[in-house]
């Protein structure tokens, strides 16, 4: 029963890092160094209360960044790798330290960033209606509510991430018919 309650936290906390990459690691920081969470292997030799206060740094300015119009495309390529890399070493920090959960934190992560990249409209104009900064707003919410609840309600930052990935399609989906059968305005 416990590993499927840290697997449960562990794929959380990955598909929260799907979304954001350095939110979730700072909140585990946090929650580790404050004694909520154990965390195991060599990632609990490297944590300090500076770790904590970098991480969080991280944090604050990829949530800048995702907002300025002009970098979404360029941060969203950069960022994929990075978040693919951050699943993976909160996946493997969470539970025992095997090297094979890497490998698990990585695919989890990683489908979650490229289907973030894939489904969410483009941050130029208004999609649908939907402001590009209230689609940012809300994988920033995601990304922090769902790192915290991971470590109290496993599975659950699941359900937030799957539902965030469905608005995205819905506004993609509903941003395609604007147009009927017109594609040429659509560009």
């Amino acid at each position: 029963m416990e590993i499927l309650i840290s697997a449960g936290v562990a794929a959380g906390l990955a598909a929260a890092a799907g979304m954001r990459a350095f939110l979730p690691l700072a909140v585990v920081a946090l929650f580790a160094q404050l004694g909520l969470l154990g965390l195991h292997g060599a990632v609990e030799e490297y944590l300090g209360w500076g770790m904590v206060g970098g991480l969080a740094a991280l944090a604050v300015l990829e949530v800048v960044l995702e907002k300025v119009r002009g970098l979404y495309r360029a941060l969203n390529a950069v960022q994929v790798p990075v978040r693919a890399v951050s699943g993976a070493v909160l996946f493997y920090s969470v539970l025992d330290g095997a090297l094979g959960w890497l490998v698990a934190g990585f695919f989890i992560a990683g489908a979650v960033a490229l289907l973030r990249a894939w489904l969410r409209p483009p941050a130029a104009e208004a999609a649908a209606g939907v402001s590009p900064w209230f689609m940012s707003a809300a994988e920033d919410v995601v990304s922090l509510v769902g790192g915290v609840l991971a470590v109290f309600v496993p599975f659950v930052p699941l359900l937030l991430v799957a539902f965030l990935l469905l608005f995205f399609y819905r506004v993609r989906r509903r941003r395609s018919r604007k147009y009927g059968g017109l594609r040429i305005l659509s560009d």
